[in-house]
């Protein structure tokens, strides 16, 4: 059922966010993910799933992959003419400089999409936090609160430095109302992680994006979220299932290795008639195992052939595993061809790399080795 009073923008990349080889052709939305989706799958799909049917992408650039993948929105049953998923390029004038702009900048760029939709609420989210989430649970939530913005945050645990540094942590009070916003604290006082996803009235979202530029400001977080956390009824809405932000290649790593649980698979993934992550359907041929293949607590994708051993592996369509080969606790992206006699551990390979027989390449847990598109090892 449609939710025709709320409307969604998604911002298709972030400036902050670098996964290196894996982002050299494509932009962060496009990323491959768990055997056969891509990143901003979630996020649309969790939308689609709300009854949100008037989508906008922000996009900056590299979005040739996210465009034929996206296509006119039918894998999500969002082609029609009035509403349905939208591109949103930023300007010609500002793409050379989309990895100096911030998410004012881009929500501005939006402006003309946002002034003409009928919707009266707005949902903004970034496209890399994987989760399924009933957005309809955070308008109610909205709603009955009274809230000007409402932000969805998650309760964590002690962080790493590293990740104290990109983290946006949140005081929340027992009645949901944030009392106070920490932008990449060095120390950590707080527990309630930002999960950059908020929710306000359309008009509302417009007057603030325009007083931020007339002032040069244009931190989401900083100049919208902390700036008005005294003068605006900000409140928090908690989600408790699984999530992650995808901000870094071990993050990535650790995320498709996060697929082969059972459990993370079923409460992520949800069914084919209720809460189902969707994406565009390829036809593929079924996978071939040979007569000593051996494939342990693996996804493995159609169209694939594998003679060797594939032990905790996320595996791509198309992908070759030769004869005496061994890929353990690896990402192996479409059409990859690891031949004969080879070893495999740790590693991420991206689209179409060739290992020649009898290679090895040994990664580390904490520091996968990653593989460039169309590598010939």
């Amino acid at each position: 059922m449609e939710n025709n009073n709320m409307m969604g923008l998604v911002f298709s990349g972030n400036p902050e966010v670098n996964l290196g080889e894996i982002m050299k052709v494509r932009s962060l939305a496009a990323v491959p993910v768990g055997g056969k989706y891509r990143i901003i799958d979630f996020v649309l799909s969790n939308m689609v799933n709300s009854g949100i049917a008037n989508v906008g992408i922000i996009t900056g650039g590299k979005n040739r992959s996210l465009s034929d993948h996206i296509g006119s929105g039918k894998a999500w049953d969002m082609a029609k003419k009035e509403t349905g998923l939208f591109f949103l390029p930023v300007s010609e004038a500002s793409s050379g400089a989309i990895k100096s702009f911030n998410g004012i900048d881009l929500i501005n760029s939006a402006m003309s999409f946002l002034e003409r939709a009928r919707q009266e609420y707005v949902l903004v989210c970034d496209c890399n936090i994987v989760c399924n989430i009933n957005f309809e649970n955070v308008m109610e939530f909205h709603k009955q609160h009274d809230a000007d913005i409402t932000v969805v945050y998650s309760d964590v645990g002690e962080l790493s430095s590293d990740r104290l540094k990109s983290s946006v942590l949140l005081d929340v009070d027992e009645d949901g109302r944030v009392g106070d916003v920490q932008v990449n604290p060095l120390r950590q006082k707080l527990k309630k992680d930002y999960m950059h996803m908020f929710l306000l009235k359309k008009d509302l979202l417009i007057d603030i994006v325009g007083d931020c530029l007339a002032h040069n400001k244009h931190s989401i977080e900083k100049n919208i979220l902390l700036a008005c956390v005294d003068r605006l009824k900000i409140f928090g809405y908690r989600f408790d299932g699984y999530h992650k932000a995808i901000n870094s290649i071990l993050s990535f790593f650790e995320f498709n290795l996060d697929l082969l649980s059972p459990q993370i698979q079923s409460e992520l993934f949800g069914t084919d008639t209720e809460r189902a992550i969707m994406t565009k359907v390829k036809d593929s041929v079924p996978t071939r195992y040979g007569t000593e293949a051996e494939v342990k607590n693996s996804v493995v994708a159609d169209g694939c052939s594998i003679e060797g051993k594939v032990e905790n592996c996320v595996i791509f369509r198309g992908v070759k595993v030769g004869k005496d080969s061994v890929v353990r606790d690896s990402v192996i992206m479409q059409n990859s061809r690891i031949m004969d006699n080879c070893k495999v551990e740790n590693s991420i390979f991206d689209k179409e790399v060739i290992l020649l027989s009898g290679k090895k390449l040994i990664g580390q847990q904490t520091y996968p080795l990653v593989i460039g598109k169309r590598t010939i090892v």
